[in-house]
């Protein structure tokens, strides 16, 4: 998956989970093809395909409740999700950082991985996780291996980067977001909430490196398609033009 894991991160972004591999393999093509023309518009129209209604109901139905770690947070996770289906995205943006870092903390401390600053967490723990691999044998190896060194330059070059020195249009930036260097006109984009909540998802996958919980996405269930629909009708609410800010700008 090395040729992906180039792909991705050159583009702000990293190899997910719970995505097929003819999926990541499409993506990656196109990247590379289109080279300096592909840019972040490009990349939310892949992502909103992975992070549908239909995907995001059966995970929250289906995976964050039962999740170690990441089940703590499963209330919030889900109203960041209905917050984004509705176009409240720095609303779900907001929302869900918080979750990452809490649930990586408390990841760090169940693999007692020492950390020391907020970038540190992901880091280490995904270095721990790719030493457990490859020592273990967990899994395709040389597949985790690549995911976790795309997920450590994702976090190292681009969500926990200085905010002054993130040089993409989307402004995915933790420090950015939370710390107010960033306004209106910065983010707010769906794009923002699929970079987030992708880094959610990946926490569920380390968190499978224990528990026994399955690393492939969960099938829809008859719950998850009426949550699902709800998510549509939401989408369908902006689309139709209602304003959800109560001041005309």
């Amino acid at each position: 998956m090395e040729p992906y894991k180039h792909a991705f991160n050159k583009v702000g972004w990293f190899i997910p989970p719970y995505v097929a591999m003819g999926f990541l393999a499409k993506m990656a093509t196109e990247i590379n093809e289109r080279n300096s023309d592909f840019n972040q518009e490009n990349l939310e129209q892949f992502l909103e395909l992975i992070y549908s209604p239909e995907n995001l109901a059966a995970m929250v139905l289906e995976r964050y409740p039962i999740t170690p770690y990441i089940q703590d947070y499963k209330n919030i996770i889900s109203e960041s999700i209905s917050a984004h289906f509705y176009g409240l995205n720095y609303a779900a943006v907001a929302t869900l950082l918080p979750v990452v870092e809490g649930a990586g903390r408390k990841l760090a401390e169940s693999r007692s991985v020492k950390v020391k600053g907020i970038t540190s967490i992901f880091i280490n723990l995904a270095t721990d996780c790719k030493n457990d691999a490859i020592t273990n044998k967990k899994g395709e190896v040389g597949e985790i291996v690549s995911m976790m060194d795309s997920f450590i330059e994702f976090a190292k070059h681009h969500l926990y980067i200085g905010s002054t020195e993130y040089v993409l249009k989307d402004k995915t930036n933790r420090h950015g977001i939370l710390h107010g260097a960033y306004c209106d006109e910065d983010y707010g984009k769906p794009i923002n909430f699929y970079k987030i909540i992708a880094a959610v998802d990946f926490l569920c996958f380390i968190s499978a490196f224990e528990a026994s919980i399955s690393w492939f996405a969960p099938e829809p269930t008859f719950l998850s398609k009426q949550l699902s629909s709800y998510y549509v009708s939401c989408l369908r609410i902006k689309e139709n033009g209602v304003s959800l800010y109560p001041i005309s700008t």
